[in-house]
């Protein structure tokens, strides 16, 4: 397994890197990486990363457009937010911007262990406690919806206005139809809604 293990503190990096050599079983090969620059730059370099466990607030860029940012460079990595944040809100943006995963840095071992566990088998972990907020439902806070929108999910909302498919979303915003389609299906899941037609018509009375 190839893990990139991405945190701008060298003894917390050093510290999970033990724990996933004495732990995991068979070859285990990890790259590490300070910030969203060196992180990005190791997934475009080598399409073998299996999982990647990223810190939200690194250096270079904004957590939750860097967790877009990799996703894009490489939408096939299994990606887990490995955090120190507990905050509900952004527990649901990371989950909306790509992320498979979200632990709590006060987390055991274990847990991290099954998060990748399940994150490779194409299932969703979050670390148990944590609060994740559900979409718009009637009578929701739109304002903590449009906070949990990231500006890249807001582009796509806006081009499903317009009635643009999901190819046409990725053409004009220079994206793999892919994330288009991941974007869609967390707008949806923002909004609480079914389908396109009825996210644009949320969209419209909410003014996003």
């Amino acid at each position: 397994m190839k893990v990139l293990l991405a945190d701008d503190h060298a003894l917390f990096r050093e510290g999970v890197r033990l724990v996933l050599e004495s732990l995991v079983d068979g070859p285990l090969d990890v790259v590490e990486a300070p910030d969203y620059i060196q992180a990005l730059a190791a997934v475009r370099g080598d399409s073998a990363v299996d999982v990647a466990l990223v810190d939200l607030n690194m250096p270079g860029m904004d957590g939750f457009s860097g967790i877009e940012a990799l996703k894009r460079a490489a939408p096939s990595l299994h990606l887990v937010v490995v955090s120190a944040s507990e905050q509900p809100t952004d527990v649901r943006r990371a989950l909306d911007a790509g992320a498979h995963g979200y632990i709590t840095k006060a987390s055991s071992s274990a847990a991290m262990l099954e998060a990748i566990r399940l994150v490779l088998s194409g299932e969703t972990f979050v670390s148990p406690g944590l609060e994740v907020p559900d979409g718009l439902s009637a009578g929701g806070d739109v304002d903590t919806v449009r906070a949990s929108l990231t500006p890249r999910q807001r582009d796509v909302l806006a081009m499903l206005r317009q009635g643009k498919s999901n190819k046409e979303i990725a053409r004009d915003l220079d994206l793999a139809e892919i994330t288009v389609k991941l974007h869609v299906t967390a707008i949806l899941r923002a909004l609480g809604v079914e389908n396109r037609t009825q996210a644009a018509i949320m969209a419209s009375k909410i003014g996003l």
